[in-house]
C-alpha cells in the first residue's frame, strides 16, 4: 500500500500523490525522527495564526539577529487559512534570545495596529 510521507496516510494501490497535501506517495513510511538536540532546547516565544504572519515575524526576528524555528502541521504550507488551528504556526528561538524576540514581535504588533 502506498502512504503519504508527509501526512502518514495510508492510500489504495493506483493512487500516486496524497490528496492532502500533492507528496507523491511511497512505497513505505519513513521512521519518526526524534527532535535533535538542539531543537529541543527552543522555547515557544510566539503562535502566528498562519502561514504568511509567522513569515513576517520571521523577517522581524531575523533583522533583529535572531534565528527561529516555525513549526506547525504541514497543512499550513498548503492552504493558507486556519481551519481548528490547523495553519497555526509556532515560532521557537533559543531560549537566551526569547526575551529579545518577544520584545521585537510586541514592537511589530504595536506598529501594525
Amino acid at each position: 500500500m502506498p502512504f503519504c510521507p508527509v501526512c502518514r496516510q495510508e492510500y489504495v494501490e493506483g493512487i500516486e500523490k496524497c490528496a492532502d497535501c500533492g507528496t507523491y506517495l511511497v512505497g513505505e513510511l519513513p521512521a519518526l525522527q526524534e527532535p535533535d538536540e538542539a531543537e529541543t532546547q527552543l522555547v515557544q516565544v510566539c503562535t502566528a495564526g498562519d502561514e504568511i504572519e509567522a513569515q513576517i515575524i520571521r523577517g522581524a526576528l531575523k533583522a533583529a539577529g535572531i534565528a527561529c524555528v516555525l513549526r506547525g502541521e504541514a497543512l499550513r504550507l498548503t492552504h493558507g487559512i486556519t481551519a481548528d488551528g490547523l495553519a497555526e504556526v509556532k515560532i521557537l528561538v533559543r531560549p537566551e534570545d526569547a526575551e529579545q524576540a518577544r520584545s521585537v514581535i510586541a514592537q511589530g504588533e504595536r506598529t501594525a495596529t
